[in-house]
């Protein structure tokens, strides 16, 4: 075998690093990004019960309008987790070109929902490209690590969006792993494939859900309690993103 020019090497070699999250953000120009930051703190307000109590079939199965989420065991609610880290999310993607919108605009005992279905369609409300769901597990306390659920197809559901979003589970995957997150040490793999989850169902765009941890594994509770921790949430959740407009040479 003829040996390479040097120059002609470095730049085989350059090609097949990974795309750094800064350079990837370019690309963003223009994008509209629906951010789903997971539950509402309402949602375990006893006024609001009716509202949970609603039910709605997914294409599988019939689910409640949401849930209150998980907590660590010092009391942080995922609701207040997620959005603190979407939060942070949308001023790193906002400060790469994007438009940003979330499902929700309030932290708070006095609102609830949106429902799930709701959630679902407001990628096609705002025209958004992709879709992703902020979330926290609560899995035993030894396990740590962060899963990408993507939808499986579904006829007459997610037929039109199943390929897609398992492109953006995997560049969510591979982006955060580049970014210092670690997967999940409590299932088999970090993508998880699913069609009972109702907020992909619903959804008209890619679209994933991320569990960017574990909140009853003591380390990783005490990361998400601190600002520190939310910011790099949020940094590992952009690097993800701009791996998939990247690699798709544009966000759609």
């Amino acid at each position: 075998m003829k040996r390479l020019a040097a120059p002609l090497l470095a730049g085989l070699l350059l090609a097949l690093l990974p795309v750094p999250a800064h350079a990837a953000g370019q690309s963003l120009a223009g994008a509209v990004i629906a951010l789903d930051p997971g539950h509402q703190l309402g949602n375990s307000n006893p006024k609001f019960s009716s509202q949970m109590k609603q039910k709605r079939f997914n294409g599988r199965l019939v689910k409640s309008c949401n849930t209150t989420g998980t907590a660590t065991n010092k009391g942080l609610p995922e609701a207040t987790f997620t959005w603190q880290v979407s939060q942070e999310l949308k001023k790193l993607l906002e400060a790469q070109g994007a438009r940003v919108e979330l499902t929700r605009t309030t932290n708070s005992r006095d609102s609830w929902g949106p429902c799930v279905w709701d959630r679902g369609g407001f990628s096609a409300k705002v025209g958004a490209d992709l879709f992703v769901s902020i979330h926290a597990d609560g899995a035993p306390a030894k396990g740590r690590g962060f899963h990408v659920i993507a939808p499986g197809r579904l006829k007459g559901w997610t037929g039109d969006i199943a390929a897609g979003s398992r492109n953006l589970a995997l560049s969510m995957i591979d982006g955060m792993r580049q970014a210092g997150a670690r997967p999940t040490t409590y299932l088999s793999s970090p993508l998880s494939v699913r069609t009972d989850q109702s907020t992909l169902n619903f959804n008209a765009v890619p679209s994933v859900i991320v569990e960017l941890g574990n909140m009853r594994n003591a380390r990783e509770a005490a990361q998400m309690s601190s600002a520190s921790g939310v910011r790099l949430y949020a940094e590992q959740l952009a690097a993800g993103i701009s791996r998939y407009c990247a690699v798709q040479s544009r966000c759609r």
